[in-house]
């Protein structure tokens, strides 16, 4: 065994969910062997003191966008900045997200995806992969997903009309599946169709600035699509993860239907 695979961080104030206590660490071939106090472990392990600091497990950011272009931009970061930048602020992992435009196939944009990512990344990641539109062919490939590729979460859009948004009976639909397969379904939820709405009334009024985009997008426009997506979720009786929640309406939605048991 290389030596060099054995790291003993001695010394430091270990946080987890439940508790934070003074402790050693040792890991070999990157997995963490024992954690307790004044541990044995074997000759030549690389020791750390990490006396009077805190020792946290990495994070883990279960939203991001590499490399996404949408809608005539892109993003800044590629798989190999993004995954540095992680790692740089303690970050040890990322879920980006396949997205698929209409009509395509979810297999060949899941393979598209990873051929990007694969020769970049600099931390562990995985996928979220978005259902943008609905047929037989996307129910198949999402059950090959899953239990080919190790895919456990899908993303449906309530908002981008014409290019990701799902009807209410193909949310109804998709939600079902998700139960069906034991994946999470996550919501983007705002009203597409007020938002088109709204935008035509602000273009209308010669506003093409970045302020356009909060004023085409009222409060009850995604207070409304939470409300919606809950209730489709809750007929299907699948558990459900609204993402980027941005309004204190969205989330009073929320709440009150946690309290009534309609969300999980």
């Amino acid at each position: 065994m290389n030596c060099t695979n054995r790291l003993l961080i001695k010394g430091g104030k270990v946080v987890n969910e439940d508790c934070s206590q003074l402790a050693d660490v040792f890991i070999e071939d990157g997995i963490i062997q024992d954690v307790g106090l004044n541990l044995v472990v074997p000759d030549g392990a690389h020791v750390i003191n990490a006396k009077d600091k805190l020792v946290i497990p990495g994070g883990i950011d279960t939203h991001t966008h590499m490399e996404l272009e949408f809608m005539g931009a892109r993003t800044v970061d590629d798989f190999y900045t993004g995954t540095k930048a992680a790692l740089a602020g303690g970050t040890t992992m990322i879920l980006d997200f396949v997205m698929p435009q209409k009509e395509c196939s979810l297999l060949q944009a899941y393979d598209q995806w990873r051929n990007k990512a694969d020769p970049k990344v600099c931390c562990d990641y995985s996928f979220h992969v978005a259902v943008s539109w609905w047929s037989e062919k996307v129910k198949e490939e999402m059950k090959t997903l899953v239990e080919e590729k190790g895919v456990n979460s899908f993303k449906m859009f309530m908002a981008y009309k014409d290019v990701f948004m799902l009807q209410d009976a193909e949310l109804y639909a998709v939600f079902s599946h998700c139960k069906n397969l034991g994946a999470v379904a996550q919501v983007h939820a705002e009203n597409g169709d007020l938002i088109v709405e709204g935008a035509k009334k602000i273009l209308a009024l010669g506003i093409t600035g970045p302020e356009g985009q909060e004023l085409c997008r009222p409060e009850e426009v995604e207070a409304e699509a939470t409300q919606r997506a809950i209730t489709i979720a809750h007929q299907a009786n699948c558990p459900l993860y609204i993402v980027h929640v941005m309004s204190k309406s969205a989330a009073n939605v929320i709440a009150r239907a946690r309290r009534q048991g309609n969300l999980w």
